[in-house]
């Protein structure tokens, strides 16, 4: 990123080298840096709603930069006769999805809090309306399958953009949303990835990725905002190298270690259980990440969970763990989670003197 930093680019071609390199390693046509995952869902929605439109004439590489501003400029308010309408199930919400809206879409929910049909996903589709259906891998244990969803889509030719943003580890899933015939997927940048915080990856069509970086700075789009520096996309693309190359199950085994020793350390407390908890990936429950987990016998201990977790993030230096994380174990209820994947050597030494002086001053 330093070295970058003293060289001058053009940057929609330096875009395209990291594209390149997205592509290669998710399988895709084509790939596109973005400003965080949620950017990557803002311009891949901006993609579908303007497919079929005069915008596909253009390509970033022209050198009359700009000369395609009327026409992206028209989101997110100006999109009379523009296909806007994201067809998703309404159990597969999620406050990210609000990027979609950001480009001017609007969500076309289907089903009910309980249940989504195939024949609903099917019956939801508008000729005239419909931009894409749209899916949060996270969230896909509770609606339909993701594969189902692209299957009716596909059967009208509409795209399927999938937010796989938090889904690595493991390695194989960078590819594993094209092979299913995702058409445009994002991943975030500054997760597991370890990339700059404010980087993101959109991988997809080639069509669709064209429409995409035509939205994105250093253009007139609704993506101008969301600037990525030189020093950031090639740190993306590094941390993407770093990641493809190293050994996935040493990292995890290490992991792993360094939890059950916090684990094993917490547990000499009296009034503390403690244990291995594990993130798994949706599709088929593989584990990603290893968390050591307390559980507070609060009336012995004269604290809660929840203060206990508020008490580390007040202090100095802060330590941020988790309370009762719905979105991470199911057995979740009165549990606090500590995740070792990026602690420094020795901040999990400093974990467990906090946790014990916060205990004993209680």
């Amino acid at each position: 990123m330093e070295d970058a930093s003293k060289s001058f680019v053009h940057i929609p071609e330096l875009q395209q080298w990291a594209g390149r390199h997205i592509a290669d390693a998710t399988g895709a046509e084509a790939g596109l840096p973005t400003a965080g995952a949620s950017n990557g869902l803002m311009l891949a929605a901006a993609a579908c709603i303007m497919k079929e439109t005069e915008l596909e004439k253009y390509d970033p590489l022209e050198r009359r930069q700009g000369s395609w501003s009327h026409l992206s400029m028209r989101l997110p308010m100006h999109t009379e006769g523009l296909k806007t309408e994201f067809i998703v199930p309404k159990k597969n919400r999620n406050s990210y999805d609000y990027a979609v809206e950001c480009a001017g879409g609007r969500f076309k929910e289907v089903g009910s809090e309980d249940r989504t049909t195939k024949d609903e996903l099917d019956a939801a589709f508008d000729p005239e309306k419909t931009a894409a259906y749209y899916f949060t891998a996270r969230e896909a244990r509770r609606s339909l399958p993701l594969d189902t969803v692209i299957e009716v889509a596909h059967r009208y030719v509409a795209p399927v953009i999938v937010d796989a943003a938090a889904e690595l580890p493991p390695k194989r899933k960078l590819s594993l949303y094209t092979k299913m015939g995702a058409d445009l997927v994002v991943f975030s940048g500054g997760k597991h990835l370890a990339g700059p915080n404010n980087s993101g990856m959109l991988a997809g069509r080639r069509d669709l990725i064209k429409l995409a970086h035509l939205q994105a700075y250093p253009f007139d789009g609704i993506g101008r905002a969301a600037k990525m520096s030189r020093e950031t996309i090639v740190g993306l693309v590094t941390s993407l190298k770093i990641y493809l190359e190293h050994d996935e199950k040493a990292l995890f085994n290490s992991w792993e270690r360094k939890a059950n020793w916090l684990a094993e350390q917490l547990e000499a407390i009296p009034g503390i259980e403690t244990g291995i908890v594990y993130q798994r990936t949706v599709e088929d429950g593989e584990p990603m990440a290893p968390f050591c987990y307390l559980k507070l016998d609060e009336k012995a201990l004269g604290i809660t969970g929840r203060d206990l977790v508020e008490r580390l993030k007040e202090g100095d230096p802060s330590i941020m763990t988790l309370y009762e994380p719905a979105f991470l174990i199911e057995d979740y209820r009165g549990k606090v989670t500590i995740n070792p994947q990026y602690m420094l050597e020795g901040e999990e030494e400093i974990v467990v003197q906090r946790t014990k002086q916060l205990l004993k001053a209680a």
